[in-house]
């Protein structure tokens, strides 16, 4: 009975695995083309003890907009330049991190993970850092990069007096474990 459940639970996560589609434009791909939203990489997470969640947003963003506590690791794939500001965009420019592969793989090691791991990653909303972060891991060798689509914060509404809001999917709008509090490693 538990290898029959076991194997019925193995088989819906495979299948919800690849329920998330490809993104349509090809910057948005990933070589790996690997992808989940939320709900998956949630699931994947509680029944794959191994898979690993890694944030790739900046610790400006864990603090004040949440992170989620199975995130094993936070290391931001690009940081911002607070002395150019970006007049187009309206926001300060961001720069590679250019630490991000040594920083990921002394973080990897000590999980005792390695480039055949499983990892999951995430940004904002799912279309601007994990993808590259995907793609530079690549290059070094690590093929089970997932990306998480949908983002800690999800996809902008797009009407209604809450039109521009990040207020759609996503790992916190799916109510998914998240938090403001920062703990120190110890």
């Amino acid at each position: 009975m538990k290898k029959t459940l076991l194997t019925s639970s193995v088989l819906m996560l495979s299948l919800s695995v690849s329920a998330a589609p490809t993104p349509n434009d090809p910057k948005k791909q990933t070589p790996q083309g690997l992808y989940v939203d939320s709900k998956e990489a949630y699931e994947m997470l509680q029944t794959d003890p191994t898979a690993i969640l890694v944030d790739v947003r900046t610790p400006e963003e864990w603090q004040f907009v949440g992170h989620t506590h199975l995130a094993k690791i936070m290391i931001p794939s690009v940081l911002f330049d607070y002395t150019q500001y970006d007049e187009k965009k309206l926001r300060y420019k961001s720069v590679s991190n250019s630490q991000f592969i040594s920083q990921f793989e002394e973080a990897a090691a000590k999980l005792n993970a390695s480039e055949e791991s499983k990892y999951i990653l995430m940004c904002r909303s799912g279309s601007s850092r994990a993808q590259p972060a995907a793609k530079m891991l690549d290059q070094y060798g690590y093929k089970n990069i997932y990306v998480m689509t949908d983002g800690f914060e999800g996809s902008k509404t797009k009407r209604g007096d809450k039109k521009g809001f990040r207020l759609e999917n996503g790992w916190k709008n799916s109510n998914l474990p998240w938090t403001y509090k920062i703990q120190i490693p110890k």
